[in-house]
């Protein structure tokens, strides 16, 4: 299956800001984009991130085991937007290094409950996960009407200079 991310440039630089900013007490901070998808052909999917959505800092939990712990007050947050918007979510942090990035063991633990918390209010939306770095990014999606996830297979970022971060 060919899946396609797109995020708009100005769209792309707000998150990589927001999520380059320290916090409080954690070491890493996480933001939701919102997905709208269209299927263009047999095993042909566009994923079009349409707005960035930065956690606030009072939804963070003191947890030194991780890099970053939302609460269930950001994860609220983005399951009403997923209702009140009819558009997915997508749950994304930075690995500020060069290259693709790669899930660890925690993101590959804790990350795929929030993405079903997220496709149990939205089953027709897209919601999924995103790590992006320096100057990559990846991807693992719950497709609608699909029963396994997807990992994307191009993530794009149209604009100058036009970025291909997988």
């Amino acid at each position: 299956m060919n899946v396609h991310i797109r995020i708009p440039g100005s769209l792309y630089t707000a998150a990589i800001e927001d999520l380059r900013r320290p916090h409080g007490f954690a070491f890493e901070r996480v933001g939701f984009f919102s997905t709208s998808t269209a299927e263009l052909g047999a095993d042909r999917i566009l994923v079009l991130l349409t707005k960035y959505h930065a956690v606030p800092d009072d939804h963070y939990l003191r947890d030194r085991s991780v890099g970053a712990m939302i609460g269930s007050d950001a994860i609220r947050a983005a399951m009403q937007r997923v209702l009140d918007e009819r558009l997915g979510q997508i749950h994304v942090h930075l690995h500020e290094h060069p290259g693709e990035p790669r899930p660890s063991r925690i993101d590959l633990r804790d990350t795929p409950r929030v993405v079903r918390s997220l496709s149990s209010v939205g089953p027709k939306q897209t919601s999924g996960y995103m790590i992006l770095s320096d100057d990559g990014a990846w991807a693992e999606l719950a497709l609608p009407g699909r029963g396994v996830p997807a990992t994307a297979t191009k993530i794009t970022v149209p604009g100058f200079p036009f970025l291909f971060l997988r």
